[in-house]
C-alpha cells in the first residue's frame, strides 16, 4: 500500500440491521422513535456508529455493539468510563448516556449516546485547512489539565510496550519483509524507544488515538474547526503524544510527510527533540510488531492499517536518527 492510499475500512452494521429488541431498547432510552439514520462507516470498530433522527427532531449519535465482539464491547465500556471523567469544555460531542443491554438477542449489547455534532470526517487526501484544524484540535484538547489519578497516565498506557525488545528476543515470521535496517538495529531502536515513558509524562488531557477518522471538521470560529470523537484511550500526558502519533496516518491518507507537518505546525518550544525521537521509535516498534501479530477477533483489517503506518514510520525514524 502506498502512502497516498487510504486503508480498507470495515463496513459497519446499520440501524435496520440491529435486532428489533435492541432497537426498541435504544429508542426507549432515547425517548423517541428513530425515523431516519446515517451511518458513519469510517474507523476500525465493528459496531454500529450512526446518527439517529428521532420523531421529535432530536439528532443523536449512537454507538452499539453486541454478540461475540468482546474486545469492542470492552472498548465501548471503557469509553463510557473515561468520557464521564473529562473536564468541561473539551472539544467533543456531549456525552449523554451509556447502557448495557442484557436481555436482548446476541447480548449483552453496549450502547453509548452522544449529541450529534456538526461536521464530517476530513477529506482524503488531506486538505491543508482541515489538517491545520485537526492539529489545532490536539493542542486545544491538551489545554485541559487533568489531576493526577483521574485518568490513566500516557507513560503507563501508551508508552509501556517493549516492542523492540520482544522483536529482538523472538523475531516473528515476516520481520524480513521490512527494510533490512529494522532487523539490523533492534537493540539500538529499543534503546531509543526506552525514553518514551519520560517523553509521555505531563498533566494535559490527551485523546490517545487522534486520527482523521476520530475527528469531525466543520466551519467554526476558525476557517475550519474540529472536534474529537471515540475516546476509549483518553489519558493524561504530554501533547506531543497526540500530535506526533497522528502523523503516520496523515501521511498514509495523502497528507504531507511527518517532518513537513512538524515544520508547518511546530511542537511546543520546550519540546526535547530526543523525546520526539523516542516517541517515533515507540510508534514504529508498535506498528511493526502489531502488523506481524495474528488479527484480533472481528477486526482482521486492522493489521493492514498497522502495516501501512509502519511503512511510513520506518523511513521517518531513519530520517530522525540521521540514517536515511
Amino acid at each position: 500500500m502506498s502512502p497516498t492510499e487510504a486503508p480498507v475500512t470495515r463496513r459497519r452494521p446499520t440501524w435496520p440491521q440491529l435486532p428489533a429488541p435492541v432497537r426498541a431498547a435504544v429508542e426507549a432510552r432515547l425517548g423517541g422513535r428513530a425515523v431516519a439514520w446515517t451511518s458513519n462507516d469510517s474507523g476500525y470498530s465493528n459496531g454500529l456508529a450512526s446518527v439517529l433522527e428521532l420523531a421529535g427532531g432530536d439528532r443523536v449519535f449512537v454507538k452499539a455493539v453486541g454478540g461475540e465482539n468482546d474486545f469492542t464491547r470492552w472498548l465501548y465500556r471503557e469509553e463510557a468510563r473515561r468520557v464521564a471523567l473529562l473536564p468541561a469544555g473539551v472539544p467533543m460531542p456531549a456525552f449523554r448516556w451509556w447502557a448495557s443491554l442484557e436481555d436482548v438477542p446476541d447480548g449483552p449489547w453496549e450502547v453509548l449516546a452522544f449529541d450529534a455534532a456538526p461536521g464530517r470526517p476530513p477529506r482524503m487526501p488531506w486538505q491543508d485547512d482541515e489538517l491545520a484544524a485537526v492539529v489545532r484540535l490536539a493542542s486545544r484538547i491538551a489545554e485541559h489539565t487533568v489531576p493526577e489519578g483521574v485518568l490513566p497516565e500516557a507513560a503507563d498506557e501508551l508508552a509501556s510496550g517493549r516492542h523492540w525488545e520482544a522483536l529482538a528476543a523472538d523475531p516473528p515470521q515476516g520481520l524480513d519483509t521490512y527494510d533490512p535496517w529494522v532487523a539490523a538495529n533492534l537493540d539500538r531502536l529499543a534503546t531509543v524507544a526506552a525514553g518514551a515513558p519520560d517523553a509521555a509524562r505531563g498533566g494535559s488531557l490527551l485523546h490517545g488515538d487522534l486520527r482523521g477518522d476520530n475527528a469531525l471538521v466543520h466551519a467554526g470560529a476558525a476557517v475550519t474547526d474540529a472536534v474529537a470523537v471515540d475516546w476509549p484511550g483518553a489519558v493524561r500526558g504530554n501533547v506531543l503524544c497526540d500530535l506526533v502519533g497522528m502523523l503516520p496516518s496523515v501521511r498514509l491518507e495523502g497528507g504531507p510527510e511527518p517532518e513537513d507537518v512538524l515544520a508547518a505546525h511546530p511542537l511546543p518550544r520546550d519540546t526535547d527533540p530526543q523525546a520526539v525521537d523516542a516517541w517515533v521509535a515507540l510508534l514504529t516498534g508498535y506498528f511493526v510488531s502489531a502488523s506481524l501479530a495474528p488479527p484480533p477477533p472481528g477486526v482482521p483489517h486492522v493489521r493492514q492499517f498497522q502495516r501501512a503506518q509502519a511503512e511510513v514510520c520506518v523511513p521517518w525514524l531513519r530520517r530522525r536518527l540521521r540514517e536515511a
